[in-house]
């Protein structure tokens, strides 16, 4: 089996594009430290590439401390390009005066060429565990927003609130998960939720567009006590569901055939050892073979930043290699235009909230362990 294993792998390596995987690659960049211009600590990265190959990456600047709304929080961003070799100034990209906004999740919809940043927003004493059921949206309901850029995040729109589109009232809160969200082949536009319902019991979901974010709808709840989720599309069209779990420490998967709007049952990846925490998952293009790439904290702990592959539509992960040992947390990760991957993820020395790093290797790299 290990033999059989290594042939494969060393077929996949040299099937990709010489520059970037026929050696072993590493390369890592520190974007966000703890501390950085007056801010208490930036936390929560969401990142996407676009057509044109530029690298945006955004994160919460949480002012006044690391915890979640209700408090002061903006959304700032930096754009590479160059691949993640060299990046911009950081510069805000949304501030409110009263309340705060945070956990951005990014979308390329490759139709329109728009780039979309989807965030929260609190009210005044509003968080995801302060919010309470009965109206759509207003200043006792925590928010979705959405604005997007058509020139690769230079500029961006005004937010629009989609809240409306999708919270039912009797919904205690929801919030969209952060991260790196998906285009299915036949356009639509999926973004994952995480819902407080009535009875305050947490719920993974999705919302979707099929019209390129014009209007949204919610799909039905995926299972009980998951959270921060995110999905891929697999090769017979099926939607993969990758889900935190309160309940357990492996993630939680269950999968659609109906582009993300029902699934079936939940079942837990032992193989996925998770701390409770968001991760992030990509489907992955080897010349004629496709793979899924998997980032997360790897430990009933925050730490441990690792990546594994599967090569056949996650139900095995047979191969992983560790990106960063010590206190980790919040992943996501994409696949780059010259064969590579690139990650952006929480990490530190005492806390795994004082650095925000880019880090970009190759199937090389991952294969060959240390």
């Amino acid at each position: 089996m290990m033999k059989t294993k290594t042939i494969f792998l060393i077929l996949l390596v040299i099937s990709l594009p010489l520059s970037a995987n026929s050696r072993q690659e590493f390369f890592q960049v520190d974007l966000f430290h703890q501390g950085e211009n007056g801010v208490n600590t930036y936390r929560i990265p969401a990142m996407l590439e676009t057509a044109k190959h530029t690298l945006i990456a955004v994160v919460d600047a949480r002012h006044d401390n690391s915890n979640d709304m209700p408090n002061q929080i903006s959304l700032v961003m930096r754009r590479s390009l160059d691949g993640g070799s060299t990046w911009s100034p950081m510069r805000t990209i949304v501030a409110v005066q009263q309340g705060g906004v945070g956990d951005t999740s990014l979308l390329f919809d490759r139709t329109t060429g728009l780039v979309w940043c989807f965030f929260s927003y609190g009210p005044p004493g509003i968080g995801f565990h302060t919010a309470q059921p009965g109206a759509s949206t207003g200043p006792t309901t925590f928010q979705i927003h959405a604005m997007h850029s058509d020139d690769d995040g230079t500029t961006w729109s005004d937010a629009v609130d989609i809240t409306p589109q999708i919270k039912d009232p009797a919904w205690q809160a929801m919030f969209a998960a952060s991260g790196t969200d998906i285009q299915l082949k036949n356009g639509r536009l999926l973004v994952p939720l995480v819902i407080r319902d009535g009875n305050g019991v947490i719920h993974s979901a999705n919302a979707y567009s099929d019209d390129h974010g014009t209007t949204w709808k919610h799909g039905d709840f995926i299972g009980d006590h998951t959270d921060e989720s995110h999905n891929v599309e697999l090769d017979n069209a099926a939607v993969l569901q990758n889900m935190r779990d309160s309940s357990t420490h492996t993630r939680a998967i269950a999968r659609s055939t109906d582009g993300g709007v029902t699934f079936g049952p939940v079942t837990h990846d032992a193989a996925l050892i998770d701390p409770v925490c968001n991760a992030g998952i990509t489907h992955y293009h080897l010349g004629k073979k496709d793979a899924l790439v998997f980032t997360n904290a790897a430990s009933s702990r925050r730490e441990n930043l690792t990546v594994k592959v599967s090569y056949d539509q996650g139900n095995t992960w047979p191969l992983q290699r560790t990106i960063y040992p010590g206190p980790a947390a919040y992943s996501t990760v994409v696949q780059l235009h010259d064969g590579s991957i690139g990650v952006l993820y929480e990490h530190g020395t005492s806390s795994p909230y004082e650095t925000i790093s880019f880090a970009r290797f190759n199937v090389a790299w991952m294969a060959q362990h240390p």
